[in-house]
Formats: C-alpha cells, structure tokens, sequence
C-alpha cells in the first residue's frame, strides 16, 4: 500500500512539472527559434509626477545572438545600437555619443532574455500569466538584482507583441510592437555604429 502511495505521488509531481513546462512552452519555443525580429513600437512611460503618460514611438531591429537597434523617432530622437561588444547610446539633442562594454551591464538589459543564446530560466523564474483579451502572458523575475523588478511578456499567434517592465508598482514602461517581421534577412553591418563626425563620445569601446 505504501508502495501504491508512492507511486501515486511521483506521477503527481511529474504531471505538475509536464503541466508547469507546457505552460511556459510558447515562450520557450520563440525564444529556441528566434534569430532575428524587426518591428515598430509605441512605448509608454509615466512621468516623473505619474499624472500623465509620456509616449514615444520607433523601431526595433534585433539579431541573435548579441545586436540590437532601438531607435526612437518621437518625440525625441534617439539611438541605441548593441553591436555583440559595445552599448552605444547617440543622444542627437545633446550631440553626445556615450559607449559601454556590453558584459558590464548585460544583466540589466530588459531584452537580455531575448538577445542572448542561453536558457531563460537560467536567469529567470517563468511564471504564466493567463489569456488577457487574445494576448497570452508570461512574467519573468530576475534571480539576480536588476534595476527593474521584473517583466511582463505579451504574446500573440506564438510571436512577442507587447514587453511591460516594472521599476516598481507605479512606474511601469510599457512597448508595444507592430509590423512585426520574424527570422528575415538581417545583416550584421545594420548593428554596426560609427559617431558622426562632431560629436562628443563619452567612454572607450571595446
């Protein structure tokens, strides 16, 4: 009877861990297949005061493993390129470039989960969110200390749409993605970032 008991139980932590690993399997399997993606974004973020919302609009380019192109459009023109090596950050208002080592602050990269070739989990605690109005959730935890508190991925037909970070409760930035391209044809060259000539660069490349 023990023996029954036993048995009983182990089947029942194992369909607890199958049921656990399926929930979080579309995330997994976007990841695992991920090489590049390409989209427009509107990102919202709250001001300082939290009475009103400020919105910004751009771009995303990104290729596994290691590049990244975030550019914003409006209101205020910015780039940040992620070339394998360097974090570069050209502020065109303040005609000031600012470079650092990619390894130094890689933990604190909201997209790092998605950027880097090595198992979510590693760095993360999944858990499943459920089904909002067509859009399945999944928020990740860092193990280790960050400058956000966590993340909310959004996703739709098996494909990220929206990536909610949270600084704490009430201070929330929030991307949605459109015209999203997946796995197309991306050259490393589009990551590559040269100063223009003029302005001030703050740090040393690597």
């Amino acid at each position: 009877m023990l023996y029954f008991i036993k048995i009983l139980m182990f089947w029942s932590l194992s369909f607890a861990v199958v049921a656990s690993d399926a929930k979080i399997a579309p995330l997994q399997n976007f990841v695992n297949q991920l090489k590049t993606f390409s989209a427009d974004f509107e990102q919202t973020q709250p001001e300082e005061e939290l009475m009103k919302l400020n919105l910004s609009e751009g771009s995303i380019l990104l290729k596994r493993p290691g590049k990244l192109v975030w550019q914003y459009t409006k209101p205020d023109p910015q780039k940040i390129v992620i070339d394998g090596i360097n974090l570069w950050v050209y502020d065109t208002d303040l005609d000031q470039v600012t470079v650092r080592a990619v390894s130094e602050i890689q933990n604190d990269l909201p997209l790092s989960w998605l950027l880097f070739q090595e198992p979510i989990e590693t760095k993360y605690r999944i858990i499943y969110g459920g089904i909002i109005k067509g859009v399945e959730w999944f928020n990740l935890a860092p193990k280790e200390n960050t400058f956000f508190q966590s993340l909310d991925v959004g996703m739709r037909n098996g494909v990220m749409v929206e990536v909610h970070m949270y600084q704490n409760s009430d201070n929330v930035t929030k991307v949605k993605f459109k015209n999203i391209k997946i796995n197309s044809a991306l050259s490393d060259e589009q990551f590559e970032f040269r100063a223009p000539k003029g302005v001030d660069v703050i740090g040393q490349p690597q």
